[in-house]
């Protein structure tokens, strides 16, 4: 028969304890680039969305007034069918939250437009700018017209990093951090 020794149960009881403080439902495994347009007329812009990037958790981590950022990454590469894909241009930006607990709103930083400082109440309107991209302005050097380009997508959720003793009191924060795939969109101008 099966025998726990004190110091086993002690090690159960403290794991125990401990998966009371982390989130069971922080990832986001869904969460997915969607809804993606682009438009080469008369410069190239893409528009898309984040599908399914909040949990409960994450909400909360926010509402704690825990800086909050998704970093977007758009890659554009001339496609090669007989040696490698050329890389033609490669951008990132942040939509950054932070939540001001005394007047209980939320300030929004939208780097690719320069807007800094947008607030509102609504948490349904904190999260459609942030996982929202409007006619984001990829200007490479020069494409060339009839050859393959393909456009990569992908969203990264980053918690703001913590000064150094809490970012060890709460390692656990880090479950929440995220990345969806990549969304791929070809195209010939």
């Amino acid at each position: 028969m099966f025998k726990l020794t004190r110091a086993k149960k002690l090690l159960i009881s403290v794991m125990l304890a401990l998966s009371a403080f982390v989130p069971s439902t922080g990832f986001c495994e869904d969460a997915r680039i969607d809804d993606v347009k682009v438009s080469w007329t008369p410069n190239l812009k893409a528009s898309f969305q984040v599908k399914d990037a909040f949990t409960k958790d994450i909400e909360e981590a926010i509402k704690s007034g825990m800086p909050t950022s998704f970093t977007f990454i758009i890659e554009l590469e001339r496609v090669n069918t007989v040696w490698f894909n050329e890389e033609v241009g490669r951008w990132e930006f942040k939509h950054t939250v932070k939540y001001d607990t005394l007047k209980e709103e939320y300030e929004i930083s939208l780097d690719e437009t320069g807007e800094k400082g947008i607030r509102t109440k609504d948490i349904n309107e904190m999260k459609t700018l942030m996982v929202t991209g409007n006619s984001i302005s990829i200007t490479p050097a020069h494409l060339i017209p009839g050859a393959e380009y393909e456009l990569r997508i992908m969203a990264e959720l980053r918690t703001t990093e913590l000064p150094f003793l809490l970012n060890y009191m709460l390692f656990f924060v880090k479950i929440w951090d995220f990345e969806t795939g990549w969304y791929s969109y070809s195209f010939r101008p």
